[in-house]
């Protein structure tokens, strides 16, 4: 049965760790402290992202990823001026695809399946790493957590991309390499796809995942 699935876009169907190489170029720092740098800013992402969600304090996530940065930086007492700053940032725009990314996608959009990214970030961002990282012929619609003012896991991002494709939020699948993002997408009604390459424990809390497979090209197999 052919099917709208929500792609996440950073630590899906885009390695976030592929950020580690302009960190070691522009900061001259070991590999170990650049996979510290890299850890921490991850970590707080997400967290900036819940927290003003919550706090109804919203603010594109260009800008939650800039302060995750600034506070990564701090917190292991690496000094980088502003130019290098936004030269570091703009690593978000230019991460990796997984290997696998650009087949999967075109397997799945072949067996008749909407192929849509659904992301945190907001539409500039998207666009352009969708762009760079070849992924963009390859997806029906970019849809932004933008598009509401807030972050998921709120019910309200995935609602809206059902909205966004016409379709019941039950007739939609989320394919995501995040556990968090999977019981986020479960809680709202959506269908789920999660994408554990590290062989991970699922959340305890929302509901399970509809499947789980060990690779993007797994999630085509079994959906294709």
């Amino acid at each position: 049965m052919a099917e709208t699935l929500c792609f996440d876009m950073y630590g899906t169907l885009c390695d976030t760790s592929s950020v580690r190489e302009t960190l070691a170029a522009e900061l001259a720092v070991s590999d170990a402290l650049v996979a510290e740098l890299d850890a921490t800013w991850r970590a707080k992402q997400l967290q900036y992202a819940y927290q003003v969600a919550l706090m109804d304090d919203y603010r594109p996530f260009w800008d939650v990823t800039r302060d995750a940065l600034g506070y990564a930086l701090d917190q292991w007492g690496v000094a980088a001026d502003e130019p290098t700053r936004e030269r570091v940032l703009a690593a978000y725009e230019r991460l990796d695809p997984f290997p696998d990314a650009v087949e999967a996608l075109t397997r799945l959009s072949e067996a008749g399946h909407t192929v849509t990214a659904l992301s945190n970030g907001n539409p500039e961002m998207l666009g352009t790493l969708a762009g760079n990282a070849g992924l963009a012929p390859h997806l029906d619609e970019v849809i932004s957590a933008d598009e509401v003012d807030s972050f998921k896991p709120d019910p309200a991002v995935y609602e809206n991309a059902a909205e966004r494709t016409g379709r019941d939020v039950g007739e939609c699948r989320l394919v995501s390499g995040n556990a968090w993002d999977v019981a986020g997408a479960g809680n709202a009604g959506m269908r789920t796809a999660w994408v554990n390459r590290r062989n991970d424990p699922f959340e305890r809390a929302g509901p399970e995942p509809s499947l789980t497979a060990s690779s993007l090209a797994d999630v085509a197999g079994e959906l294709a």
